[in-house]
Formats: C-alpha cells, sequence, structure tokens
C-alpha cells in the first residue's frame, strides 16, 4: 500500500471515530442540559428534593417521614442534605441510576454508576424495617409509565435517572405537588 493511500485511510478512520465521540459527547451534553440543578424546596408545604430542568420543577422526593426526627433529622435537614448529595453527585457526573444496598449495616438508596453495578454513593438511609425496594418504587415509579427507566432485572431495583426525568411529570406550579406523587 502507498503512503498516500495509507494517509488517507488513516484520515478517514481518524474522522469516523472523531465523528463517534463527537455524537456521545453531544447525547451526554444533551441529558446534562435537561437538568440544571437539584434543590431543597417546598411541595405542597413539605419540604422536596427537586429537580430544575429545563421542563419544569420535577419533585423527586416529598420528606414527610418524622422518623429520624428524634436523631436530629428533621424533615428539613434531610431534604437539604440528600438534595446536596443529588446535586454534587449531578456536577460530578455519577447520578446515572438510583437503586438500594447496604451501608455500614442499614439499608440505604444510592447511586449506581451502570445497572447491575454497587453502590457508588449514599443518597439516604430508610427506615429500620423497610422494603428499600418498595420506598424506591413508591417514590419514582407511580409517576413513570412501564416502559418507563424502572428496571427489576435483578434482586436490586435500578432507575435510570436521565430517563426518569424526561418523563417525570412536571409541577404545574414551580415547587408545588400534585396529589398523585408519592411521599416517602
Amino acid at each position: 500500500m502507498n503512503k498516500h493511500k495509507l494517509l488517507r485511510l488513516s484520515v478517514a478512520a481518524g474522522s469516523i471515530a472523531f465523528a463517534f465521540s463527537a455524537i456521545g459527547s453531544y447525547a451526554s451534553a444533551q441529558t446534562a442540559l435537561q437538568t440544571k440543578a437539584f434543590v431543597c424546596g417546598q411541595s405542597n408545604g413539605v419540604p422536596a428534593t427537586i429537580a430544575q430542568t429545563n421542563r419544569g420543577d420535577v419533585s423527586v422526593i416529598r420528606w414527610t417521614s418524622d422518623r429520624f426526627r428524634e436523631a436530629g433529622y428533621s424533615e428539613q435537614r434531610r431534604c437539604l442534605e440528600v438534595s446536596a448529595r443529588f446535586q454534587q453527585y449531578f456536577l460530578n457526573g455519577k447520578l446515572n441510576y438510583l437503586t438500594t444496598g447496604m451501608m455500614n449495616n442499614q439499608q440505604v438508596i444510592c447511586i449506581a454508576n451502570s445497572e447491575g453495578g454497587n453502590c457508588t454513593g449514599l443518597l439516604f438511609t430508610l427506615k429500620p424495617g423497610s422494603d428499600p425496594n418498595q420506598v424506591l418504587k413508591s417514590l419514582m415509579a407511580v409517576r413513570v409509565r412501564a416502559s418507563g427507566p424502572l428496571n427489576e432485572s435483578t434482586s436490586r431495583l435500578y432507575i435510570d435517572m436521565s430517563q426518569y426525568l424526561e418523563q417525570a411529570a412536571v409541577e404545574s406550579e414551580p415547587n408545588s405537588q400534585s396529589d398523585n406523587i408519592p411521599v416517602w
């Protein structure tokens, strides 16, 4: 093969690789652009972790349980701390999947890098005796149709956060809550 053919093939292969890389980066950027931030706000008069998206506010968790109040964790404090964790994981590009797991001998809701992956970061601890998969379903699944981001292919539940935020109901008013969204 002569030098010119080899050079043209190398340039063509490099261009194809660059195009696929650019497409992947564009898709990731599109998902990142859809969500602006995670904040602790108010929803129907209770603290709520809210995703601020280009489509509008999406209530992710309403903090109504006072089970941890005696330990110094009011609903407002849990909202602030967990919303900050959502935001940090989001900014670090690690808010891929929500799942369940065990940390420090306690059941938790956590993040995972991939479906089927282990917990890579804590979101919050569950009440003792809770069914982690059921808690995660009640937090997220009601607002997502059967074809949505919910996947229970293993003993653990995984929720694809990009799909969830694309498909979840947007609140009719910023920082408000409709009655059909589950509470925790």
